[in-house]
């Protein structure tokens, strides 16, 4: 039988006895990492099961040291709630063996004084960590990234005994913060990477990045993946492809790597990141964007926003002008817009001029007429696409979790031409580099650009021949509407308000 000295030098022993699971080498050196170091950094790649490791420290922590404290904390409530306390409670209710307590949503209590829990960490809200008082205490920050610096200060306060120990885990998404800083040369905390190509659908078959960019990979795979719930190499493989190994998503959902956002970068992957996770309010306006496929290859891609929200709500393969401008009016029924904004440029023209014959209240964006602000956006184009990069930076948009349209957004490039303009990489160009057709994310640009109507204050005054195409109030012709004189019409000025 195993003695309580052994579980507690061995962590993995327990987890395997105790819970049943089976840790893998990187797995067990996390563990055995918590139970030597104060400091553990972990960043890790996509779907590598760095909660589901997280939830084991957790429990062996608190099954190893009577009257201990486990705190775990992240960013958002459906990081807590629904991926790391979700795996905290399955190791609890599964276990081999009855393990003492209670177990609750947010909450495993085996008495007053020793328990563990969790809830979330927006910014300034330190005074969760006050009182907290052990000889023994773990602290789990998952998606360490998108934890605030207040909050590790607060952290810092609770990990006073020298038995105290502090688990930060996630994906590398920013390069600034504590847990990016914890992975200077400087700092004391025991570092660890979990790459896609550490991970045992990897290892078993000794699959590497050369295999994946070759496409020799397959050759390699002589069975079954021994873990198909975690990164696989067809997923790697397909990502490459889409991405590219230069990509900031290659570094950091593969590579397990802070991502490098060149000057270039539109947006970087860590605003990407928080729109999909952020919970923002419904409101107005009520519009769909549009972006028409334009080759064998492309999606013609129906976005839905609503305030500041957005979802996709069709992707659809390249079909002719009629269906898809049928799909746009039924879309627009289903959801009530007022508005859709379609890129008429190639085969979108078509659509825009079916939708327009139908009635329908549709908006032409052309992406090269000029912006407003001349000076200093090449083009419409740039324009929104700027527009939409703002929101992301001040977090007034919430984006759907799909990882196409994050790949997208996370590669589209911007440059400053020799006019000191901001002008947007073309699809041509993202195409000749390696990237996809962002189809998807120039739909959400659509959504939230400004159609010509939107972009003029209301109250201009607009000449009338510019609403009709008559010659009245031009200043090289004879001064008639339809070869009517002012004075036969009986108009008191020669404009029309909008």
């Amino acid at each position: 039988m195993t003695s309580a000295i052994e579980y507690l030098l061995d962590p993995g022993l327990w987890v395997r006895e105790v819970l049943g699971h089976t840790p893998w080498e990187k797995q067990v050196e996390i563990l055995e990492s918590v139970r030597d170091n104060k400091v553990t950094a972990v960043k890790s790649c996509h779907a590598a099961g760095k909660s589901f490791i997280a939830a084991d420290a957790c429990l062996w922590f608190l099954y190893n040291h009577p009257q201990s404290i486990v705190i775990t904390t992240a960013p958002t409530d459906r990081q807590v709630y629904g991926i790391l306390w979700k795996e905290i409670r399955a190791g609890f209710q599964r276990a081999k063996v009855k393990l003492p307590g209670e177990c609750l949503t947010q909450e495993l209590k085996i008495n007053e004084d020793w328990f563990a829990m969790g809830f979330t960490s927006p910014e300034h809200a330190g005074d969760k960590f006050q009182g907290f008082h052990a000889p023994y205490i773990l602290v789990i920050a998952d998606e360490s990234s998108g934890v605030s610096e207040d909050i590790f200060d607060a952290i810092d306060g609770v990990l006073t005994s020298d038995d105290s120990r502090l688990l930060m885990i996630g994906n590398p998404l920013k390069c600034s913060g504590r847990f990016y800083k914890e992975f200077s040369s400087a700092s004391r905390a025991s570092k660890i990477t979990v790459s896609a190509y550490d991970t045992p659908n990897f290892t078993r078959f000794g699959i590497t990045e050369q295999d994946i960019v070759k496409g020799t990979w397959e050759e390699k795979v002589t069975g079954n993946l021994p873990s198909p719930y975690l990164v696989t190499p067809g997923w790697v493989a397909d990502s490459v492809k889409r991405w590219s190994t230069d990509s900031p998503l290659y570094f950091s959902k593969v590579l397990a790597q802070f991502p490098s956002n060149g000057d270039n970068t539109l947006i970087p992957l860590r605003w990407i990141e928080a729109a999909v996770t952020r919970i923002l309010d419904e409101g107005e306006p009520v519009q769909l964007g549009v972006d028409v496929a334009r080759f064998g290859g492309d999606e013609t891609v129906i976005m839905f926003r609503k305030g500041p929200t957005a979802r996709i709500l069709k992707v659809l393969p390249m079909s002719d002008t009629m269906q898809t401008a049928g799909e746009i009016i039924f879309s627009m029924r289903e959801t009530r817009s007022s508005l859709a904004k379609i890129d008429s440029v190639g085969v979108g023209a078509g659509v825009y001029d079916r939708l327009k014959e139908q009635k329908i209240k549709v908006a032409e964006m052309q992406s090269g007429s000029a912006a407003q602000d001349k000076e200093r956006y090449a083009n419409a184009r740039a324009e929104w696409w700027w527009s939409l990069r703002s929101r992301f930076e001040s977090g007034d948009i919430a984006i759907p979790d799909d990882e196409e349209l994050v790949s997208q957004l996370a590669d589209i490039r911007y440059k400053i031409n020799s006019r000191g303009q901001i002008q947007i990489e073309s699809k041509e160009d993202m195409k000749r580099r390696g990237g996809s057709s962002p189809d998807r994310a120039d739909a959400l640009m659509l959504a939230f650009g400004l159609s010509e109507e939107e972009r003029r204050p209301p109250g201009i005054p607009i000449p009338l021949w510019m609403l009709s195409g008559c010659t009245y109030g031009r200043p090289d012709c004879d001064n008639k509407f339809y070869g009517k004189t002012r004075e036969e019409l009986g108009h008191t000025g020669m404009y029309r308000y909008w």
